[in-house]
C-alpha cells in the first residue's frame, strides 16, 4: 500500500469513527437520540414558575398564596396541591365518583383537559393560575405521561388535602 493509500485508509477509518462518536450512521443519517428513560413530568410542578398573576382590582395572587401569607393549611408538597386540583377537576367539574384506588389515565385526561379547553379564571382550586399554565405548556404526549404519572402518584399516595 503506497502512502496515499494509506493516508486515505486512516482519513476514511477517522471518519466513521468520528461519525459514530456524534450520533452519525455510516449512511450519513443522523442516529435518534438514545435516553435511558424518558423525563418524569409530574417532578415538574414542584419547581414550576407560572408567569406573574395576572392583575386585578380584587386578587393579587391564587388561593395557595394567600393561604401561605394568613398561616392556613396547604397540602404538603406542590405536587400534592397539584393532584388536589385535579381531583377536584373530577369530582366537582366531571361530577365523577371514583376513588384514588380506581382513577384511570382517561379519568385523569379529562380532568387536564379543563385546564385546555376554559379560562383559568373558570376554574376553581388551590393554584388554577399555575396548573392552567403548566398543562397548556405540555405537548400531548407528555399530558399523556403526566396523566399517567399522576394515576401511579394517586394510586400509591391518596389525595393527600388538608382537613379544614
Amino acid at each position: 500500500m503506497n502512502k496515499k493509500s494509506s493516508i486515505q485508509l486512516l482519513t476514511l477509518m477517522m471518519c466513521v469513527c468520528v461519525s459514530a462518536a456524534f450520533g452519525q450512521s455510516q449512511s450519513g443519517k443522523a442516529s435518534p437520540p438514545q435516553s435511558a428513560s424518558p423525563q418524569k413530568i409530574l417532578p415538574l410542578i414542584e419547581k414550576y414558575k407560572a408567569p406573574p398573576y395576572p392583575k386585578s382590582l380584587y386578587l393579587t395572587g391564587e388561593t395557595y398564596d394567600y393561604r401561605i401569607k394568613s398561616g392556613r393549611p396547604l397540602p404538603a408538597t406542590r405536587t400534592d396541591t397539584f393532584v388536589c386540583d385535579i381531583w377536584q377537576r373530577i369530582t366537582m367539574d366531571l361530577k365523577l365518583a371514583t376513588t384514588p384506588e380506581q382513577v384511570s389515565e382517561e379519568v385523569i385526561k379529562q380532568a387536564m383537559n379543563i385546564y385546555s379547553t376554559r379560562k383559568w379564571e373558570d376554574i376553581a382550586g388551590y393554584r388554577p393560575w399555575t396548573h392552567w399554565n403548566f398543562i397548556k405548556s405540555l405537548k400531548e404526549p407528555q399530558r399523556d405521561s403526566l396523566a399517567k404519572e399522576l394515576v401511579e402518584y394517586i394510586s400509591t399516595n391518596g389525595v393527600r388535602d388538608v382537613k379544614e
